[in-house]
């Protein structure tokens, strides 16, 4: 999951506070759920780079491979950062910390091989994209972050309580669909930095992105399911009663669906053309990754009172 290993460490509550709760309530945590989210766009941003270079659809240009990689790398060393500072959210990263311990663990390990495809890519930077080497390299980086994303996410969702075993089996498809995007609108915001001319509103790009965001609201409305199915066999009324919480629960879902998926959506319909290209282009990314974190908190806040009720 994140990268401080909250599915292990159970010293943190739903609100980031000390507690001894079981561990999947930690996976909502606010701090990790900011840092999840940073290395999930991080990893989703290197995974769509590396396959538009591995299929020669990537534009050419030093710059335009430089950009993505060095706000990849500032997004997925989030946790790792945070575990060297030693913040009290992150005891470790990915079950590893590497003040107490020389060798790191496997999740570790598979995560930290993302940076030597990253390396060679950077290394093979130069301005045009159609190397074999380039090309090789980039298709790795696409393998190894998507592997990073499946695998860490599997093993988190082991240490989860049997009674949410049917929401933990979707997570690893969750993660990947919500990096693709979240990645793919930081790309297209590397892109529109360095050129004001933007894409041709049918460019197959983009209208993969839009593809994947409907994938994402699939995910997401079948992981609430998932959720409300859990509270009517427990006899549950807070989510599946007509009353004014659910209601509630639901206005906010739909703001905050508005938020990730809805406004980066429209700005991707939208074609914006000059300085307003880069603009669009940074609203959506950054409305994205919000949107992102606060459908975490929701859920894991609907998931805690369902839990608390039934402890």
């Amino acid at each position: 999951m994140a990268e401080p290993n909250e599915a292990r460490s159970a010293v943190l509550g739903p609100m980031g506070r000390p507690d001894a709760g079981e561990p999947a309530r930690n996976l909502f945590s606010t701090p990790i759920v900011v840092v999840q989210t940073a290395t999930s766009t991080g990893y989703g941003l290197w995974m769509v780079l590396g396959t538009a270079l591995a299929l020669g659809l990537y534009p050419d240009g030093r710059g335009e491979v430089l950009a993505p990689l060095t706000v990849g790398l500032a997004l997925t060393a989030t946790g790792l950062l945070a575990t060297c500072l030693r913040l009290p959210f992150a005891a470790d990263w990915h079950g590893w910390n590497p003040a107490q311990r020389m060798m790191p663990t496997v999740e570790g390990m598979i995560a930290m091989v993302n940076f030597l495809p990253m390396l060679a890519l950077a290394g093979l930077a130069r301005g045009e994209n159609d190397f074999w080497a380039t090309r090789v390299a980039g298709g790795i980086l696409a393998a190894s972050s998507l592997a990073t994303l499946v695998y860490t996410a599997r093993a988190a969702s082991r240490d989860l309580a049997p009674r949410v075993a049917s929401i933990a089996n979707a997570q690893p498809v969750g993660r990947v669909v919500s990096a693709l995007f979240a990645g793919g609108l930081w790309l297209w915001l590397c892109i529109a930095l360095q050129s004001e001319t933007p894409a041709d509103p049918v460019n197959p790009w983009r209208m993969a992105l839009l593809g994947v965001a409907l994938a994402l609201g699939l995910v997401e409305g079948m992981r609430w399911r998932a959720l409300v199915q859990l509270a009517a066999a427990h006899g549950d009324a807070q989510l599946t009663s007509a009353g004014r919480g659910p209601l509630r629960l639901l206005g906010w879902r739909v703001c905050v669906a508005l938020l990730s998926v809805g406004l980066p959506s429209l700005l991707l319909l939208s074609h914006p053309a000059g300085r307003a290209h880069a603009l669009a282009a940074g609203l959506g990314a950054l409305s994205c990754v919000i949107g992102q974190c606060l459908e975490q908190r929701l859920y894991g806040r609907a998931y805690g009172r369902l839990t608390a009720s039934h402890a």
